[in-house]
C-alpha cells in the first residue's frame, strides 16, 4: 500500500510539473487568431525569440511564409472585407506583411487591428510579427480573394 502511495504522489507531482512547463514555455510566444464572418482562425506559427533575466530561446529555423501557409485552410473572402487580427494582449506592436502571387512584399496598414481584404482576386498570404516587451512572434494565414 505504501509503495501504491508513493507511486501515485510521484505522478501527481510529474504532473504538476510537466504543466508547469507547458505553461512557462507557452507564455514566451504569443498567440494570435483573426476573426472573418463572426469565425475564429487560428494562426500559424512562424519564428519567435524571447529573452529575459533568465532564459534566450530563438526559434530561428528557415521560415517561409509560403510554407506555412499551407498549414493553414485558405480562407475565401470577398473583395474589401475586414479580418480582425488578435495577439495576446502582451502584444505592443503588430506590424503586417502582405505577399501576393507574384511574391511581392508590402507592409499593410491596419485600422485598429482591421485589416483591409485588396480590391484585387487573387491569393495573398498574411505575415503578422507581434513583439513584446520580451520577443518577437511571426504568425501566418492565407485568403483567396473572390
Amino acid at each position: 500500500m505504501r509503495r501504491f502511495f508513493l507511486l501515485l504522489l510521484a505522478s501527481v507531482v510529474l504532473m504538476g510539473c510537466t504543466q508547469n512547463a507547458v505553461d512557462e514555455a507557452s507564455s514566451r510566444y504569443l498567440e494570435g487568431i483573426i476573426i472573418f464572418d463572426d469565425k475564429h482562425y487560428n494562426l500559424i506559427h512562424g519564428y519567435y525569440n524571447y529573452k529575459d533575466e533568465e532564459v534566450e530561446i530563438n526559434k530561428l529555423d528557415p521560415f517561409s511564409p509560403m510554407e506555412a501557409a499551407d498549414q493553414f485552410d485558405t480562407l475565401a473572402v470577398a473583395k474589401e472585407s475586414k479580418i480582425e487580427i488578435l495577439l495576446e494582449d502582451k502584444a505592443s506592436h503588430i506590424t503586417v506583411h502582405q505577399w501576393n502571387e507574384n511574391g511581392l512584399i508590402e507592409e499593410v496598414k491596419l485600422n485598429e487591428n482591421i485589416l483591409m481584404v485588396p480590391t484585387e482576386e487573387g491569393y495573398y498570404i498574411y505575415e503578422v510579427v507581434g513583439k513584446w516587451k520580451n520577443g518577437e512572434t511571426t504568425l501566418v494565414f492565407d485568403i483567396d480573394v473572390k
